[in-house]
Protein backbone atom coordinates (compact mmCIF):
# COMPACT_ATOMS: atom_id res chain seq x y z
CA UNK A 1 0.00 0.00 0.00
CA UNK A 2 2.99 2.72 0.44
CA UNK A 3 3.45 2.54 -3.50
CA UNK A 4 -0.41 3.72 -3.39
CA UNK A 5 -1.88 6.93 -3.25
CA UNK A 6 -5.37 8.58 -3.25
CA UNK A 7 -7.30 11.25 -4.87
CA UNK A 8 -10.76 12.61 -5.07
CA UNK A 9 -11.36 14.30 -8.49
CA UNK A 10 -13.99 15.96 -10.50
CA UNK A 11 -15.10 13.18 -12.67
CA UNK A 12 -15.54 15.23 -15.76
CA UNK A 13 -12.06 17.11 -15.51
CA UNK A 14 -10.40 13.37 -14.80
CA UNK A 15 -12.42 11.69 -17.94
CA UNK A 16 -9.72 10.58 -20.36
CA UNK A 17 -7.56 8.61 -17.72
CA UNK A 18 -10.75 7.31 -16.52
CA UNK A 19 -12.69 6.10 -19.10
CA UNK A 20 -9.01 4.91 -20.11
CA UNK A 21 -8.50 2.69 -17.18
CA UNK A 22 -11.80 0.76 -17.52
CA UNK A 23 -10.94 0.28 -21.72
CA UNK A 24 -7.49 -1.06 -20.70
CA UNK A 25 -9.26 -3.53 -18.53
CA UNK A 26 -12.61 -4.56 -21.13
CA UNK A 27 -14.85 -3.32 -18.31
CA UNK A 28 -18.24 -2.52 -20.60
CA UNK A 29 -19.36 -4.67 -22.98
CA UNK A 30 -18.61 -2.50 -26.00
CA UNK A 31 -15.49 -2.64 -28.31
CA UNK A 32 -13.77 0.49 -29.38
CA UNK A 33 -12.71 3.64 -26.84
CA UNK A 34 -15.07 5.94 -28.63
CA UNK A 35 -17.88 4.14 -27.64
CA UNK A 36 -16.43 3.74 -23.84
CA UNK A 37 -16.30 7.90 -23.76
CA UNK A 38 -19.60 7.63 -25.23
CA UNK A 39 -21.11 5.45 -21.96
CA UNK A 40 -19.00 7.29 -19.78
CA UNK A 41 -20.82 10.25 -21.38
CA UNK A 42 -23.91 9.22 -20.47
CA UNK A 43 -23.21 7.97 -17.54
CA UNK A 44 -22.19 11.22 -16.21
CA UNK A 45 -25.01 13.10 -17.40
CA UNK A 46 -28.27 10.27 -16.43
CA UNK A 47 -26.19 9.30 -12.99
CA UNK A 48 -25.51 12.24 -10.86
CA UNK A 49 -28.22 14.95 -10.34
CA UNK A 50 -25.28 17.60 -10.55
CA UNK A 51 -21.40 17.12 -11.21
CA UNK A 52 -20.19 14.05 -10.60
CA UNK A 53 -16.83 13.36 -8.69
CA UNK A 54 -14.78 10.03 -8.13
CA UNK A 55 -12.19 8.79 -5.73
CA UNK A 56 -9.38 6.95 -7.76
CA UNK A 57 -6.31 5.06 -6.74
CA UNK A 58 -2.94 5.87 -8.70
CA UNK A 59 0.45 3.89 -7.96
CA UNK A 60 2.83 6.67 -6.40
CA UNK A 61 6.00 5.22 -8.65
CA UNK A 62 3.82 5.38 -12.41
CA UNK A 63 1.16 7.28 -12.02
CA UNK A 64 -0.91 4.53 -12.91
CA UNK A 65 -4.54 3.96 -12.12
CA UNK A 66 -5.38 0.82 -10.30
CA UNK A 67 -9.02 1.68 -8.56
CA UNK A 68 -11.76 4.18 -9.17
CA UNK A 69 -15.42 4.73 -7.40
CA UNK A 70 -17.70 6.82 -8.67
CA UNK A 71 -19.61 9.19 -6.42
CA UNK A 72 -23.04 10.62 -7.96
CA UNK A 73 -25.36 13.20 -6.99
CA UNK A 74 -29.31 12.58 -6.10
CA UNK A 75 -32.07 14.25 -4.63
CA UNK A 76 -34.95 12.74 -2.69
CA UNK A 77 -37.70 14.37 -0.86
CA UNK A 78 -39.98 13.45 2.17
CA UNK A 79 -42.95 15.85 2.78
CA UNK A 80 -41.18 19.65 1.78
CA UNK A 81 -37.48 19.01 2.65
CA UNK A 82 -35.01 17.85 0.32
CA UNK A 83 -32.87 14.72 1.39
CA UNK A 84 -29.43 15.50 -0.14
CA UNK A 85 -28.29 11.88 -1.17
CA UNK A 86 -25.34 10.43 -3.05
CA UNK A 87 -25.12 6.54 -4.52
CA UNK A 88 -21.78 4.77 -5.87
CA UNK A 89 -21.32 3.29 -9.27
CA UNK A 90 -18.41 2.12 -11.32
CA UNK A 91 -16.24 0.71 -8.43
CA UNK A 92 -13.40 -0.97 -9.98
CA UNK A 93 -9.56 -1.74 -9.19
CA UNK A 94 -7.27 -3.74 -11.18
CA UNK A 95 -6.78 -7.40 -10.38
CA UNK A 96 -3.23 -7.30 -8.98
CA UNK A 97 -4.75 -4.69 -6.29
CA UNK A 98 -7.87 -5.97 -5.07
CA UNK A 99 -8.29 -6.13 -1.83
CA UNK A 100 -6.97 -3.48 0.80
CA UNK A 101 -7.09 -1.00 -2.14
CA UNK A 102 -11.35 -1.68 -2.59
CA UNK A 103 -11.50 -1.19 1.25
CA UNK A 104 -10.29 1.77 1.27
CA UNK A 105 -12.31 3.08 -2.02
CA UNK A 106 -15.39 2.48 -0.08
CA UNK A 107 -13.90 3.52 3.19
CA UNK A 108 -14.79 7.22 1.34
CA UNK A 109 -18.36 6.37 1.25
CA UNK A 110 -18.17 6.79 4.98
CA UNK A 111 -16.59 9.87 4.76
CA UNK A 112 -18.60 12.10 2.55
CA UNK A 113 -21.13 11.08 5.10
CA UNK A 114 -19.24 12.29 7.88
CA UNK A 115 -17.86 15.61 6.73
CA UNK A 116 -22.10 15.97 6.30
CA UNK A 117 -21.62 16.05 2.32
CA UNK A 118 -24.40 14.43 2.37
CA UNK A 119 -27.95 13.43 4.34
CA UNK A 120 -27.91 9.95 2.96
CA UNK A 121 -25.42 7.52 1.26
CA UNK A 122 -27.54 5.12 -0.62
CA UNK A 123 -26.02 1.62 -1.86
CA UNK A 124 -26.83 -0.41 -4.56
CA UNK A 125 -24.65 -3.25 -4.45
CA UNK A 126 -23.84 -6.62 -5.52
CA UNK A 127 -23.22 -9.63 -2.41
CA UNK A 128 -19.61 -8.53 -2.54
CA UNK A 129 -19.89 -4.76 -2.24
CA UNK A 130 -22.93 -5.06 0.20
CA UNK A 131 -21.04 -7.34 2.36
CA UNK A 132 -18.18 -4.61 2.65
CA UNK A 133 -20.85 -1.74 3.28
CA UNK A 134 -22.22 -3.97 6.14
CA UNK A 135 -18.91 -4.06 7.92
CA UNK A 136 -18.83 -0.32 7.29
CA UNK A 137 -22.12 0.45 9.50
CA UNK A 138 -24.48 0.52 6.46
CA UNK A 139 -28.40 -0.46 7.41
CA UNK A 140 -29.08 -3.32 5.10
CA UNK A 141 -32.65 -3.44 3.46
CA UNK A 142 -32.30 -6.90 1.08
CA UNK A 143 -32.97 -6.93 -2.52
CA UNK A 144 -36.40 -5.43 -4.00
CA UNK A 145 -39.29 -7.70 -5.10
CA UNK A 146 -41.06 -8.01 -7.97
CA UNK A 147 -44.85 -6.84 -7.69
CA UNK A 148 -46.81 -8.40 -10.69
CA UNK A 149 -49.77 -7.91 -12.22
CA UNK A 150 -50.79 -10.62 -15.16
CA UNK A 151 -53.08 -8.55 -17.97
CA UNK A 152 -52.98 -11.22 -20.56
CA UNK A 153 -52.48 -14.80 -19.29
CA UNK A 154 -52.44 -16.46 -22.93
CA UNK A 155 -49.38 -15.92 -23.74
CA UNK A 156 -47.57 -16.30 -20.93
CA UNK A 157 -49.04 -19.74 -20.31
CA UNK A 158 -48.50 -20.73 -23.66
CA UNK A 159 -44.78 -20.13 -23.19
CA UNK A 160 -45.05 -22.42 -20.02
CA UNK A 161 -47.04 -25.01 -21.76
CA UNK A 162 -48.89 -25.34 -24.57
CA UNK A 163 -51.48 -27.80 -22.87
CA UNK A 164 -51.88 -24.36 -20.64
CA UNK A 165 -52.82 -22.21 -23.13
CA UNK A 166 -56.84 -23.27 -23.44
CA UNK A 167 -57.30 -22.01 -20.03
CA UNK A 168 -55.73 -18.36 -20.47
CA UNK A 169 -59.13 -16.46 -20.50
CA UNK A 170 -60.65 -18.45 -17.43
CA UNK A 171 -57.36 -17.40 -15.54
CA UNK A 172 -58.02 -13.58 -17.14
CA UNK A 173 -61.70 -13.48 -15.83
CA UNK A 174 -59.62 -14.60 -12.21
CA UNK A 175 -57.32 -12.16 -12.55
CA UNK A 176 -60.09 -9.09 -13.81
CA UNK A 177 -62.22 -10.36 -10.80
CA UNK A 178 -59.43 -10.11 -8.64
CA UNK A 179 -58.63 -6.61 -9.64
CA UNK A 180 -62.31 -5.32 -9.50
CA UNK A 181 -62.30 -6.86 -5.94
CA UNK A 182 -58.75 -5.28 -4.73
CA UNK A 183 -58.23 -2.36 -6.15
CA UNK A 184 -59.41 1.00 -5.56
CA UNK A 185 -58.36 3.50 -7.12
CA UNK A 186 -57.33 6.87 -4.91
CA UNK A 187 -57.24 9.15 -8.02
CA UNK A 188 -59.74 12.22 -7.67
CA UNK A 189 -60.14 12.34 -11.68
CA UNK A 190 -59.69 10.86 -14.28
CA UNK A 191 -55.85 11.90 -15.34
CA UNK A 192 -55.03 12.00 -18.97
CA UNK A 193 -52.32 9.45 -20.11
CA UNK A 194 -49.08 11.16 -23.24
CA UNK A 195 -46.47 9.41 -24.12
CA UNK A 196 -43.53 12.54 -23.49
CA UNK A 197 -40.86 13.09 -25.67
CA UNK A 198 -37.78 14.16 -24.32
CA UNK A 199 -38.33 18.03 -25.16
CA UNK A 200 -41.77 17.56 -23.78
CA UNK A 201 -40.79 16.87 -20.37
CA UNK A 202 -37.96 18.82 -19.83
CA UNK A 203 -40.78 22.05 -19.31
CA UNK A 204 -42.82 20.54 -17.01
CA UNK A 205 -43.64 21.68 -13.98
CA UNK A 206 -43.74 20.05 -10.48
CA UNK A 207 -43.89 23.13 -8.36
CA UNK A 208 -47.60 22.45 -7.11
CA UNK A 209 -46.83 18.45 -6.11
CA UNK A 210 -48.36 17.73 -2.58
CA UNK A 211 -45.61 16.60 -0.06
CA UNK A 212 -45.09 13.05 -0.15
CA UNK A 213 -45.68 10.90 3.10
CA UNK A 214 -42.68 8.69 1.92
CA UNK A 215 -39.52 8.94 0.81
CA UNK A 216 -39.28 9.71 -2.63
CA UNK A 217 -36.87 10.26 -5.99
CA UNK A 218 -36.85 14.27 -6.54
CA UNK A 219 -34.61 14.17 -9.51
CA UNK A 220 -34.31 17.24 -12.14
CA UNK A 221 -36.38 17.16 -15.43
CA UNK A 222 -32.91 16.64 -17.06
CA UNK A 223 -31.54 13.42 -15.14
CA UNK A 224 -35.17 12.31 -15.95
CA UNK A 225 -34.65 12.40 -19.49
CA UNK A 226 -31.26 11.53 -19.66
CA UNK A 227 -31.78 8.46 -17.39
CA UNK A 228 -34.49 7.41 -19.30
CA UNK A 229 -34.71 8.52 -22.38
CA UNK A 230 -30.85 8.84 -23.92
CA UNK A 231 -29.69 5.76 -22.37
CA UNK A 232 -27.43 3.95 -25.28
CA UNK A 233 -29.12 0.42 -26.20
CA UNK A 234 -32.45 0.69 -23.51
CA UNK A 235 -35.48 1.37 -24.82
CA UNK A 236 -37.79 3.20 -22.16
CA UNK A 237 -40.53 5.43 -22.57
CA UNK A 238 -41.67 8.08 -20.39
CA UNK A 239 -45.61 8.43 -19.77
CA UNK A 240 -47.37 11.62 -18.50
CA UNK A 241 -50.64 12.27 -16.36
CA UNK A 242 -52.41 15.13 -16.93
CA UNK A 243 -55.64 16.46 -15.73
CA UNK A 244 -58.14 17.37 -17.97
CA UNK A 245 -59.06 20.45 -17.43
CA UNK A 246 -56.01 22.43 -16.29
CA UNK A 247 -53.86 19.96 -18.00
CA UNK A 248 -51.73 20.05 -14.78
CA UNK A 249 -49.03 17.30 -15.12
CA UNK A 250 -49.43 15.01 -11.96
CA UNK A 251 -47.36 12.21 -12.65
CA UNK A 252 -45.06 9.88 -14.50
CA UNK A 253 -44.16 6.69 -15.57
CA UNK A 254 -40.80 5.06 -16.83
CA UNK A 255 -41.65 1.87 -18.33
CA UNK A 256 -39.61 -0.52 -20.48
CA UNK A 257 -42.25 -1.96 -22.93
CA UNK A 258 -42.82 -4.78 -24.66
CA UNK A 259 -45.04 -7.78 -23.70
CA UNK A 260 -43.45 -7.89 -20.01
CA UNK A 261 -44.11 -3.76 -19.03
CA UNK A 262 -41.08 -3.07 -16.20
CA UNK A 263 -41.51 -0.08 -14.47
CA UNK A 264 -38.23 1.90 -13.40
CA UNK A 265 -39.75 5.12 -11.73
CA UNK A 266 -43.09 6.57 -11.03
CA UNK A 267 -43.57 9.76 -9.03
CA UNK A 268 -46.90 11.38 -8.81
CA UNK A 269 -48.59 14.15 -7.17
CA UNK A 270 -50.34 12.41 -3.96
CA UNK A 271 -52.64 14.81 -3.52
CA UNK A 272 -53.72 13.55 -7.01
CA UNK A 273 -53.42 10.05 -7.53
CA UNK A 274 -50.51 7.12 -5.95
CA UNK A 275 -47.73 5.30 -7.96
CA UNK A 276 -49.71 2.12 -8.17
CA UNK A 277 -53.34 3.69 -9.32
CA UNK A 278 -50.66 6.06 -12.08
CA UNK A 279 -49.02 2.67 -13.26
CA UNK A 280 -52.46 1.39 -14.09
CA UNK A 281 -53.68 4.29 -15.68
CA UNK A 282 -50.37 4.17 -18.18
CA UNK A 283 -50.56 0.51 -18.83
CA UNK A 284 -53.77 0.28 -19.38
CA UNK A 285 -52.97 2.67 -22.47
CA UNK A 286 -50.16 0.27 -24.38
CA UNK A 287 -51.25 -2.36 -26.57
CA UNK A 288 -50.38 -6.05 -26.58
CA UNK A 289 -49.04 -6.14 -22.70
CA UNK A 290 -48.82 -9.29 -20.89
CA UNK A 291 -47.85 -8.50 -17.50
CA UNK A 292 -46.95 -5.39 -15.33
CA UNK A 293 -43.83 -5.87 -13.37
CA UNK A 294 -42.86 -3.79 -10.80
CA UNK A 295 -39.63 -3.89 -8.50
CA UNK A 296 -39.54 -2.12 -5.00
CA UNK A 297 -38.50 -2.75 -1.75
CA UNK A 298 -40.68 -5.61 -0.30
CA UNK A 299 -40.44 -3.83 3.28
CA UNK A 300 -41.85 -0.51 2.13
CA UNK A 301 -45.77 0.84 2.29
CA UNK A 302 -45.52 1.18 -1.26
CA UNK A 303 -44.88 -2.89 -2.07
CA UNK A 304 -48.08 -3.30 0.55
CA UNK A 305 -50.12 -0.78 -1.08
CA UNK A 306 -49.14 -3.18 -4.77
CA UNK A 307 -50.32 -6.09 -2.59
CA UNK A 308 -53.52 -4.66 -1.25
CA UNK A 309 -54.14 -3.62 -5.15
CA UNK A 310 -54.28 -7.56 -6.31
CA UNK A 311 -50.31 -7.63 -7.43
CA UNK A 312 -48.35 -10.74 -6.76
CA UNK A 313 -45.45 -10.68 -4.57
CA UNK A 314 -42.79 -12.24 -6.01
CA UNK A 315 -38.68 -12.60 -5.81
CA UNK A 316 -36.97 -10.63 -8.41
CA UNK A 317 -35.69 -13.27 -11.44
CA UNK A 318 -34.34 -10.27 -13.50
CA UNK A 319 -30.00 -10.03 -13.02
CA UNK A 320 -30.36 -6.19 -12.04
CA UNK A 321 -33.18 -6.83 -9.15
CA UNK A 322 -31.83 -10.01 -7.76
CA UNK A 323 -27.74 -8.88 -7.77
CA UNK A 324 -28.81 -5.53 -6.35
CA UNK A 325 -28.71 -4.55 -2.44
CA UNK A 326 -30.36 -1.93 -0.77
CA UNK A 327 -27.94 -0.23 2.28
CA UNK A 328 -28.11 3.14 3.45
CA UNK A 329 -25.43 5.36 5.79
CA UNK A 330 -26.67 8.33 7.48
CA UNK A 331 -25.11 10.51 10.97
CA UNK A 332 -26.76 9.41 13.77
CA UNK A 333 -27.59 13.08 14.31
CA UNK A 334 -29.56 13.37 11.89
CA UNK A 335 -33.39 14.35 11.94
CA UNK A 336 -34.21 12.08 9.63
CA UNK A 337 -32.01 9.54 10.88
CA UNK A 338 -35.11 7.22 11.87
CA UNK A 339 -36.51 7.67 8.31
CA UNK A 340 -33.23 6.33 6.72
CA UNK A 341 -33.18 3.01 8.72
CA UNK A 342 -37.04 2.34 8.23
CA UNK A 343 -37.17 1.25 4.68
CA UNK A 344 -41.41 0.93 4.97
CA UNK A 345 -41.23 4.73 4.37
CA UNK A 346 -38.70 4.53 1.33
CA UNK A 347 -40.89 4.92 -1.98
CA UNK A 348 -37.80 4.07 -4.40
CA UNK A 349 -37.66 2.11 -8.05
CA UNK A 350 -35.00 -0.08 -9.46
CA UNK A 351 -34.36 3.31 -11.86
CA UNK A 352 -33.30 4.94 -8.46
CA UNK A 353 -29.60 3.04 -8.82
CA UNK A 354 -26.69 3.15 -10.43
CA UNK A 355 -26.10 1.76 -13.93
Amino acid sequence: MSDVEFERVEASLARHEIVDFFFRHRRWPVETRDEYFAIWDWRQRALSDGPAFAYVARLKSTGEMVGHVGIYRRRFRIGNEIIQACVPGNLFVHPEWKGIVGVRLVMFFRSVIQDREFDLFLGFGNDLANTMLARLGFAQFGSMHTYVDVLDAAAVLHRRSRTLAPVAPLVNLGFAARRRWKRVRTSKTHLQVRRLAATDFETLDRGHWAPSPTMVAWDSNRFIVERYLNEPSAERVLFGLFHPVSESFEGFTAVETGARLKVWDCQTNSAMIDPVDAIQTVCETIPGAETILAPTLPQSVLARRFKSAGYLDRESVDTIETNTFVSALSLPDSPHADLFRDPARWSIWIGSRHY
